[in-house]
């Protein structure tokens, strides 16, 4: 949890809602209020806290507290903690001791947070709280803190009961220096170090929110440990490996993905790992090895100018015939176009330019050159600039494919394409008579700090995502995260399409689909053919959400540049208007899309939860319209069933 917000989030969580009964029948009638996400009656709700499952309810604090059965209909509790001045809660999670390890009490809950102090001016540490009352409410442990390491930065902490050692453990994030730290306990009171994590994947943000836990090889027995981590303000990252109890350990094949790229799909053209010998370099600007204030390289090596001098000079590739759809790369520097730049060069003409965003880390951008196939062409790297700030240009690992890579992102591995879904966790089990076995439950925030505080709804800030479940599936290259929606939301159905083998035509879009309100669940099959198909969204009063799939080079694109009627904040409609990428292979030429909207979000899982994208959109309430469209002629939309969604709120919320 960013600590540049502790003035908002003590606003709004005073604010937040405390009664023991609260009519919710007026939910429905608040604009942008979800109606089958859950978010508090008040008041603020970011990251969710202290997961877990007990005596047949599934809890979730923030550190408010609401109450499940079935991780879709939500009685909110009364607040569990009191009021502290001196300190702000930040994140944690929440265990029960069974076996009374800590000397609390059998079946106490204990919450294990971090404490906070206004400013950023003392050392985060780790506290406790402890409930008799099976997490009602919580009274702070007098011996608090149980965790201090005297760093400003320590935060997060996701603590659980590892069996095969019969301890405690504990995952903790170091933000700054991009480090999760591991810890044991036999107690909850007393902790070691164990180990740390690090050095993997996207590092070039505050790493927070961490999880770690156990999940199963879809169709199998086996098993794996799976780390999470949140990358600040707005993605999750992950990594598989193995657990021992005392360090994670990512597999091979998944840290030769993300440490030298083995498995991206496509054609190395040159990652500069025998540095530009390819090349004919004009000047000595560019050199062919890394700087250690450059991050998000691949391999050992890459090429780029200084970033401490302003020293010129151009790399011309040898001259190569087009024959993929997409040629990609990472970059890194100054957004100079044309004088900190990559060029695409046909026929003596730049036909394509692409410049840094203004940092020092990679992220993958490219160019859909479909339109120059069977060409040749060459690629120049320049630098002219002399005079800016970060007037430098970094290149690595360019790349001939069939799939597009520009979604302006750091080579990782991520949960979630999408630019609202943060602090994931996983809820635990600690009910023995009613285990849910080997499923594991996720959650997550749909946030985005970059604009977290300035979205339009009135009745507080901030909802929580859709529950999910997660497993594993093997692929060429090591295991990766599958997530589905739980299959409690089915409950919510009430039909309104059911079609198959529909053909849409060029330039007629398909509106047969006509939901009254956002709040509704689309699953389609496709075969989009060889041509762009898409469904426009959130249709009226001049504006839509388009969602759009691109078959050639393999790209699911969500544009929401002109979705909401909110329009007076201007900051917030330069963060939030932008159009959101994910590369999504196609499988027999089929495309499978599971599609929720809300009122205010959508969340999208496409091949059965490959991959995700998740999004809030505040559209004005009459713009329900939906349009399937093609630009082509030849896609058939071999299943389509679509089910209005009923509300979660109706009643009263009644304590537990």
């Amino acid at each position: 949890m960013k600590t540049i917000v502790f003035s908002v989030l003590v606003m709004f969580f005073f604010l937040a809602f405390n009664a023991l009964a609260q009519d919710t029948t007026s939910y429905v009638s608040q604009k942008y209020r979800p109606l089958y996400h859950f978010s508090p009656a008040k008041g603020w709700i970011g990251d969710p806290d202290g997961l877990v499952y007990k005596n047949g309810y599934f809890h979730l604090y923030w550190w408010g507290h609401a109450i499940s059965k079935d991780l879709v209909h939500w009685s909110e509790q009364p607040r569990p903690m009191k009021q502290n001045k001196n300190f702000s809660f930040f994140s944690g999670s929440v265990v029960v001791d069974n076996n009374n390890t800590s000397g609390f009490g059998k079946e106490s809950f204990i919450a294990v947070f971090t404490r906070h102090f206004r400013g950023d001016s003392l050392p985060e540490t780790q506290i406790l709280a402890v409930s008799q009352d099976s997490g009602k409410s919580y009274s702070l442990f007098e011996g608090n803190p149980v965790l201090d390491v005297n760093k400003v930065y320590f935060r997060d902490p996701q603590v659980f009961w590892h069996e095969p050692s019969s301890s405690w453990k504990m995952v903790v994030a170091v933000p700054d220096i991009q480090q999760i730290q591991i810890f044991e306990s036999k107690d909850l009171k007393n902790w070691k170090f164990c180990s740390s994590f690090e050095g993997l994947g996207a590092q070039n943000s505050f790493w927070e929110c961490p999880d770690l836990f156990e999940v199963p090889v879809a169709g199998s027995t086996i098993k794996k440990w799976a780390m999470i981590i949140g990358r600040g303000p707005n993605r999750v990252q992950y990594f598989i490996g193995e657990f021992d109890g005392k360090k994670f350990t990512a597999d091979t094949d998944f840290t030769d993905y993300l440490r030298f790229g083995k498995g991206i799909d496509g054609e190395v053209f040159d990652d500069f790992e025998s540095g530009t010998k390819e090349w004919v370099v004009k000047n000595s600007a560019f050199f062919g090895l890394s700087p250690r204030h450059i991050s998000g390289y691949l391999g050992n090596s890459f090429v780029g100018t200084a970033t401490d001098k302003h020293s010129t000079g151009i790399m011309k590739s040898k001259t190569f015939k087009i024959n993929h759809n997409a040629i990609n790369f990472l970059i890194a520097g100054g957004l100079h176009p044309d004088t900190t730049c990559i060029k695409l060069v046909v026929d003596g003409k730049t036909v394509r330019m692409t410049s840094g965003d203004n940092t020092n880390v990679f992220k993958w951008h490219g160019w859909d050159v479909r339109d120059l196939k069977g060409k040749n062409a060459f690629i120049e790297i320049v630098d002219r600039d002399t005079t800016s700030k970060l007037g430098f240009i970094a290149v690595d690992h360019i790349l001939f494919s069939d799939k597009l890579y520009d979604q302006g992102l750091e080579h990782a591995l991520w949960l979630d394409y999408g630019p609202d879904y943060y602090a994931t966790r996983t809820w635990r089990n600690y009910d023995n008579n009613r285990s849910f076995r080997d499923t594991v439950f996720s959650i997550g925030w749909m946030g985005n700090w970059d604009y977290a505080n300035k979205v339009p709804t009135t009745w507080g800030k901030g909802f929580e995502s859709l529950p999910r479940t997660l497993t594993l599936k093997k692929s060429d290259y090591g295991y990766r995260l599958i997530q589905m929606p739980v299959t409690a939301l089915n409950q919510l159905r009430s039909n309104l399409f059911s079609g198959s083998a529909i053909k849409l035509k060029k330039n007629q879009n398909w509106k047969k689909v006509k939901p009254k309100r956002n709040s509704y669940e689309i699953d389609l099959e496709v075969n989009p053919g060889n041509d762009i198909f898409g469904i426009n969204l959130l249709v009226g009063d001049g504006r839509k959400l388009v969602l759009s799939y691109d078959p050639s080079i393999a790209v699911l694109t969500l544009d929401r540049s002109n979705c909401t009627d909110y329009l007076s904040d201007k900051e917030f409609t330069k963060l939030f208007a932008k159009k959101i990428q994910s590369p999504l292979n196609m499988h027999n030429e089929k495309l499978r899309m599971r599609i929720f909207v809300d009122q205010s979000s959508i969340e999208i899982f496409n091949n059965d939860g490959e991959s995700v994208i998740s999004a809030v959109t505040f559209p004005a309430t009459d713009q329900t319209g939906v349009e399937f469209f093609t630009e082509g002629n030849d896609a058939i939309l071999n299943t389509l069933n679509v089910w209005n969604l009923n509300t979660i709120w109706k009643g009263s919320v009644t304590s537990k």
